[in-house]
């Protein structure tokens, strides 16, 4: 089925990414974009063909496809909307904010065969990619411990907003470091794998005057039986964004901001690999792929299943928090 109409729901920073992307991309398509009307004008939606209010009136309105770019505790009521209707979904992260309905959610999409991605873009990075390809190649030898980190300064996201009042500061829309930076748990499970146990610990350290948490660190046991440490924060004045892996050979690692991946073998030569990409390239990529998958029966990159996994760690985790104790998953 080719796509010819599609709705973004919400035109916030993302939304307005994609509406701009997809007309470059695919001219052909119509887009539609549901919005509550909260937010200022932007000449991005100069693009679209019409603006609706509702999801409902979306669906009347015949299109085949959907990406939902609101907050994350809307996401699972408009995808569920969507989805009954035989709607196809690119839902931005997180899934939801909580795991409540998202199995519903998960038989709706099978059993109106649809497609259903949720949009962790770091999967269609370049360095992650080798980043994985070099994590399954017998010369590093045995995997012994990864560390995940990423960190950057929240008030420096959006520039022209108050930090304070945008969806990532504020716990009714699903804001807080572990949702907002939940690519890293996502990862962890595409790198990884499954995981069998997790100890955290999530601080509002009261310098951002934000009601969520701004630090997160947790410590995870793959099934693999080897741990994984996750820092993750908004208060780091210098971003950091890195994964390293000690194994029984040297150390890996991926250094998504200065677009490398570095082997450093014992007692031989290291391996530097430097590439190059736009932020948008990512989203390029993955949009094309979602394309793909509706209109050429490609498979879904990060499924519901997968996005299911990155709640549950997520919960998880602020359940060893609030208790103190580690948590079984």
């Amino acid at each position: 089925m080719k796509v010819n109409r599609l709705a973004i729901i919400g035109l916030g920073s993302i939304g307005r990414r994609h509406l701009r992307l997809i007309s470059e991309m695919r001219p052909d398509i119509e887009i539609v974009a549901v919005r509550s009307g909260n937010g200022k004008y932007s000449n991005e939606e100069k693009i679209t063909v019409n603006k609706l209010s509702s999801v409902s009136e979306a669906i009347e309105f015949g299109v085949q496809a959907a990406i939902i770019s609101s907050p994350a505790t809307f996401h699972l009521q408009q995808s569920l909307e969507f989805a009954n209707e035989g709607v196809h979904l690119l839902i931005e992260k997180p899934l939801s904010h909580s795991l409540e309905g998202v199995q519903e959610l998960l038989r709706a999409e099978k059993k109106n065969n649809i497609v259903a991605m949720v949009g962790y873009v770091l999967r269609y990075d370049i360095g992650a990619n080798k980043f994985k390809e070099w994590l399954i190649d017998k010369r590093i030898g045995k995997i012994l411990h990864a560390r995940i980190e990423c960190g950057s300064y929240l008030p420096n996201w959006r520039e022209g907003q108050d930090y304070r009042k945008t969806v990532s500061a504020l716990n009714e829309l699903g804001g807080g470091a572990l949702l907002e930076l939940s690519h890293e748990i996502d990862y962890l499970h595409w790198f990884f794998g499954d995981s069998l146990e997790v100890q955290a610990q999530l601080n509002n350290s009261g310098i951002l005057d934000i009601d969520v948490e701004d630090q997160v660190d947790m410590l995870v046991r793959s099934k693999k039986n080897f741990p994984i440490s996750v820092q993750i924060d908004f208060n780091r004045l210098h971003a950091k964004r890195e994964c390293t892996v000690l194994t029984s050979n040297g150390e890996l690692k991926w250094n998504a901001i200065k677009k490398k991946v570095i082997w450093r073998p014992h007692n031989a030569k290291e391996i530097n690999f430097e590439y190059n990409s736009e932020r948008d390239d990512l989203y390029k990529k993955q949009l094309n792929y979602f394309f793909q998958c509706i209109e050429s029966g490609a498979k879904s990159s990060v499924s519901i299943d997968d996005s299911i996994k990155t709640l549950q760690l997520i919960d998880a985790a602020r359940e060893a928090s609030n208790n103190g104790a580690k948590v079984y998953l």
